[in-house]
């Protein structure tokens, strides 16, 4: 009797101990799948079989003890219970792996956080673009957009008029004896606009450096180059008429201005030039031209001739070689800086020539016996009163008589001071004021 009750017990723990390793096995395969799925996440569903499992397996181990201490007392059948008592151990500590202590609640462990990086969209949060749909959200910023795009409309005080005498002013002109209606400017148009302001600086220097050629009002024709071919050139002025040029004014050939201006002037921004040979006069009586250059100025085999006045001017160096000068009032020669002359003739009865320079180089000249000759130099005489004679005293900032210098006639040189005491009463020599 007792034999079947040992054999009985050895059977359900035999069975018992077979389920709950299957439970075992199972609750692993389970929850290696749900962490593979879920990234190590622990199944609630397996944490309370696991709890359901761990309790059956306490309340078989303590039918399994008492059990054991009723058949103590047999030597059989405690030699039979010690061979059941591995099987014991095996599942004791199976059984602490997966069960958790009375009273405490599975708990899932905690996740690393996850860094979240995103690139900064530039132009969408300029324009506060939905990310979502990619509308505008903003269209404010659109209108600021617009709002520095140029109009179309012209700006305040525009006029076709302007518009075309600024195209005229940058435009070349080839003249051949009319001046074109597009080039025609009166004063206040030149003054008030500043693409001619090479000409009307060098307008202003002119008025202002000398008493003998005050400034007048003017009409005009301007251009950027202008070149005069030979031919009568008609200036209708009520007072002076300007033909001036923003860079070079050139002229080839006799060109001869008549008509009703008092005063022709001719102005070059950048430089005057005329071919060799070349001839520019008034054909009024009363009437006075004036040539005024910027930059240096030579001229060679060249005639000038004006009614009552003739000025040549260069803003820097000013050298004349075989020039003729017919006048009846003056004949003035200025430069700023260095003024050469060389082989000129005046005209008879002309009453007086001024030369006004920082040096001044005189070669080969007669002065005519009726004219009073001024000539202004940086340092003026020598002793207040005589120039340098000869190429070997030649001297900055003073008036050098270089060869052939005579007054009221060619057998009257001034080659010293004593002949110049003799012939050279009428030549005042001083420092320019």
């Amino acid at each position: 009797m007792r034999n079947d009750i040992i054999i009985k017990w050895k059977k359900s723990c035999g069975i018992g101990c077979i389920l709950f390793l299957i439970a075992i096995l199972s609750l692993n395969l389970s929850s290696i799948a749900q962490d593979s799925e879920s990234g190590k996440k622990t199944s609630p569903e397996s944490s309370d079989s696991q709890k359901e499992k761990s309790d059956d397996s306490e309340s078989d181990s303590g039918d399994d003890s008492s059990s054991n201490e009723e058949t103590s007392g047999d030597n059989e059948q405690a030699g039979d219970s010690s061979d059941s008592t591995p099987v014991e151990s095996d599942q004791s500590p199976s059984s602490g792996e997966t069960s958790s202590p009375a009273g405490s609640s599975p708990s899932n462990p905690p996740q690393s956080p996850s860094l979240s990086f995103s690139v900064p969209d530039v132009a969408g949060k300029a324009f506060d673009v939905k990310r979502d749909s990619g509308t505008l959200e903003d269209l404010d910023k659109l209108s600021r957009v617009e709002g520095l795009i140029p109009v179309s409309s012209p700006p305040p005080g525009f006029s076709e008029q302007q518009l075309e005498q600024d195209i005229s002013l940058l435009q070349n002109h080839i003249l051949s004896g009319v001046f074109p209606p597009s080039a025609r400017f009166e004063q206040r148009e030149i003054v008030a606009n500043d693409l001619a302001g090479d000409i009307t600086s060098v307008l202003d220097h002119l008025s202002s450096a000398t008493d003998s050629f005050p400034l007048l009002s003017f009409s005009s024709t301007l251009g950027r180059n202008l070149f005069l071919t030979e031919g009568k050139y008609e200036a209708e002025s009520e007072n002076a008429f300007l033909l001036g040029a923003t860079s070079n004014l050139s002229y080839s050939g006799e060109v001869s201005f008549s008509g009703t201006a008092s005063r022709v002037v001719l102005i070059g921004g950048g430089v005057v030039s005329a071919t060799t040979g070349s001839t520019l006069k008034l054909d009024s009586a009363l009437s006075d031209l004036v040539v005024v250059s910027r930059s240096d100025w030579s001229a060679s085999d060249a005639a000038f001739a004006a009614g009552n006045k003739l000025y040549l001017r260069s803003l820097n160096d000013l050298h004349l070689n075989n020039v003729d000068f017919t006048s009846t009032d003056l004949v003035r020669l200025e430069a700023l800086m260095d003024l050469s002359l060389d082989s000129a003739r005046f005209s008879a009865g002309l009453r007086e020539i001024q030369m006004r320079a920082t040096t001044i180089d005189l070669s080969n000249i007669d002065f005519p016996s009726s004219s009073i000759v001024k000539l202004h130099a940086m340092k003026g005489g020598l002793d207040a009163k005589y120039p340098t004679f000869g190429p070997s005293n030649r001297t900055y900032g003073r008036v050098n008589f270089l060869q052939n210098i005579s007054y009221g006639g060619k057998m009257n040189l001034l080659r010293d001071r004593s002949s110049f005491d003799l012939h050279g009463t009428n030549i005042k020599i001083s420092k320019l004021p």
